[in-house]
Order: structure tokens, then C-alpha cells, then sequence
């Protein structure tokens, strides 16, 4: 792809980040609407107060993916990189080696600006053009919140249908670094059934950002 191409390419994204934030803040649902981050404070936990909901064995694992340190469920293996599926994310896990149910990404820079709503429209605009995620995404709840280690923070619930049909859900943690006021962005996706409440706020508590 040659400069003015990948110059378009960027201007064009970046359109319909604006755009998708615009129909989030526009629509009377919760996706539209931000929170100030103090109707929870499930995801300003300090890492590992949590109960351990995750297995049957209730181990867990500390794992960095970039600046962005989290704990999973040991059990949780890598995912290969033809499976990440998008430039901007570059390294997962799954949480099986064959036929996984739930995946957690990591992408260390999305977009060129240093907020993170910002780099969130343009997940919502990628995400509402189908894709890995499938069809009838939607944004359920969105709110500024506070990460630690990092300069500001938002994160994003959502749901999906999967090309073969299961009901989905997923997070987005966005977080600005103080250093070089990149945004970074966590996500865990997966089946309903398998990726509860539960899981997703446990590994929520331990999201932190930790500049290597």
C-alpha cells in the first residue's frame, strides 16, 4: 500500500470512528451513554482482590502484553498469531487450544490520539462493520474509569452473534500511558455462556498498565 493510499485509509477510519461515536451518543441506550466511572468500581479493583471464579481449580496467571499487565486463568494458552485476525492486535490467549470459547486481546496502540474514547469509536466503528465480530454488535455500557497506571481510561461491554449463531459478549479496557500518552487497548471476548459476569470482572480487577 503506498503513502497516500495508507493516508486515506487512516482519514477513512478515522471517519467512521466520529461517526459511530456520534450514533452511540445519539441513541437513549445505555451504548450511548457515558458514564462517569462512579456507578462501579468493579474495574478500579486493585489487581487480584477478586474471588477466584475462573476454573475449577481457581489458579490464575500474571501475563504482560506490552505495557498491559492482567491476570487470566492459568489454563489459558496463547493464541496464534494468524488467529488475532487485525493488525492492531498482536498478542491473546485462548482459553483452549482447539475450538476456544473465549479470547482475550491486546493491542498496543489504537489510533494517533491520546484519549481513549476517542480510540474506543474507533473499535465501535470496525466492530458495527462486521468482521470478527460478526453481526448485531452492540455497545451496552460505556464509561470513563480509572486504570492503574494509566493517565485516563474508558471501557466498553458489548454483545455479538457469531457467524455460527452463539450469543457473545465482551470488554474493551482503553487506557492512555503517561509516558507517551499512547492508547492502549485490552479485550476479552467470547461465549455467553462460558465468558460469565464473573470471569469478566475478575480478570477486570487485575487490568493494570505497566510501561516495560
Amino acid at each position: 500500500m503506498d503513502d497516500m493510499t495508507a493516508m486515506r485509509t487512516k482519514k477513512a477510519v478515522g471517519g467512521l470512528g466520529v461517526a459511530a461515536l456520534l450514533l452511540l451518543g445519539g441513541c437513549g441506550q445505555d451504548g450511548g451513554q457515558v458514564a462517569s466511572g462512579d456507578e462501579t468500581d468493579a474495574s478500579q479493583a486493585q489487581p487480584g482482590s477478586g474471588d477466584d471464579v475462573q476454573g475449577a481449580d481457581g489458579d490464575m496467571q500474571d501475563v504482560q502484553l506490552g505495557d498491559v499487565a492482567v491476570s487470566i486463568p492459568s489454563s489459558w494458552v496463547e493464541t496464534p498469531d494468524d488467529d488475532l485476525q487485525d493488525g492492531d492486535w498482536t498478542m491473546g490467549y485462548d482459553d483452549a487450544r482447539e475450538e476456544p470459547a473465549v479470547r482475550l486481546r491486546m493491542a498496543p496502540a489504537i489510533n494517533d490520539s491520546p484519549h481513549p474514547d476517542v480510540a474506543e469509536g474507533e473499535l465501535v466503528a470496525r466492530a458495527m462493520a462486521g468482521g470478527y465480530y460478526g453481526s448485531d454488535w452492540e455497545g451496552v455500557h460505556r464509561e470513563k474509569t480509572d486504570i492503574p497506571g494509566a493517565f485516563r481510561g474508558f471501557v466498553t461491554d458489548f454483545t455479538y452473534v457469531s457467524s455460527d449463531g452463539k450469543d457473545m459478549n465482551g470488554r474493551w479496557w482503553l487506557m492512555t500511558s503517561p509516558d507517551t500518552y499512547e492508547v492502549a487497548a485490552l479485550e476479552v471476548s467470547g461465549e455467553s455462556d462460558v465468558l460469565t459476569e464473573d470471569l469478566i470482572e475478575e480478570i477486570s480487577s487485575s487490568v493494570r498498565l505497566e510501561p516495560q
